[in-house]
């Protein structure tokens, strides 16, 4: 036995998976786990196997791999290439078409576009479409120009207060003689004259006029459907950290635990360095 027909029948023994699939003939099905590998990992495509592994044999013309190769990149955005080879199993035919994944996503047929899912192709929707190109990309939506914002949007008195509390802490140096225009030029939150989304979420006046979503829901539960506390946080994300923050230092508080083992269990939140830690001591 030939190292190749080995590692067919090894991958005949595996079944189908997230990087592999079976199909008797070569149909539109066939392009579409093409798209759908190509935008998850890459995979393997063998015609001329049945759902359970049994080689049934493909039937192949002199063209053949030819046209299922120009089928396949021609009926997908951006193109898709395949590598195709012949081999025989059992004195059967059987074709590969080897998939890599494509670097920029997501690829699409007629204008659709699919994702590996375990073993089956799952169509994508909108927003999943856009997540994966961003990814792809190493962009994200907050690096975008926020729609309809302008500079007037932006609370300044709200960016010089960064700055100083940027300064104190260390995390960033920035000159005295910076004005915060062009401090959020430099950070890139201001993009051709227009804030970003980001810039929205730290710096804007009305943070939720745009983004109703990006708010903080804070709550204490007394039991798993008591709520005894509850709080909607609002503004830029850095004033509902802070009162994020200010929300469970109101609700932790310092307990003391019984054991019964003449121990006691002393547990108290402190801060340090502006990171609330939790001390649990041991007492006699």
């Amino acid at each position: 036995m030939s190292l190749m027909e080995k590692e067919l029948k090894e991958l005949l023994a595996s079944g189908e998976t997230e990087t592999l699939e079976f199909k008797e003939n070569f149909d539109k099905e066939s392009i579409e786990t093409a798209v759908a590998l190509a935008n998850t990992k890459g995979g393997t495509i063998l015609i001329g196997v049945s759902d359970k592994g049994k080689v049934k044999g493909a039937q192949i013309g002199k063209e053949t791999l030819k046209d299922w190769a120009n089928q396949i990149s021609q009926a997908t955005e951006p193109r898709v290439i395949p590598e195709i080879e012949l081999n025989e199993i059992d004195g059967k035919s059987l074709v590969i078409i080897r998939i890599k994944e494509f670097p920029i996503k997501p690829v699409s047929v007629r204008g659709r576009c699919f994702r590996r899912v375990g073993s089956s192709n799952r169509i994508m929707p909108m927003q999943e479409i856009a997540q994966m190109h961003f990814h792809s990309t190493g962009m994200s939506w907050d690096k975008l120009p926020a729609r309809d914002a302008t500079i007037e949007d932006i609370d300044f008195e709200k960016v010089k207060r960064y700055i100083k509390k940027a300064n104190e802490t260390g995390r960033r140096k920035i000159g005295n003689d910076e004005e915060p225009l062009q401090v959020l030029e430099k950070l890139e939150l201001i993009k051709e004259g227009q804030p970003t989304w980001a810039a929205t979420l730290l710096f804007r006046k009305d943070p939720q006029r745009f983004l109703s979503q990006a708010v903080i829901h804070c709550g204490r539960f007394k039991e798993e459907t008591i709520v005894i506390d509850d709080r909607m946080i609002e503004g830029t994300i850095i004033e509902q950290v802070e009162e994020a923050m200010d929300f469970i230092r109101k609700n932790i508080n310092v307990k003391f635990v019984m054991t019964g083992q003449g121990e006691i269990f002393l547990m108290s939140l402190e801060w340090v360095k502006g990171i609330p830690i939790i001390f649990l001591v041991s007492q006699k």
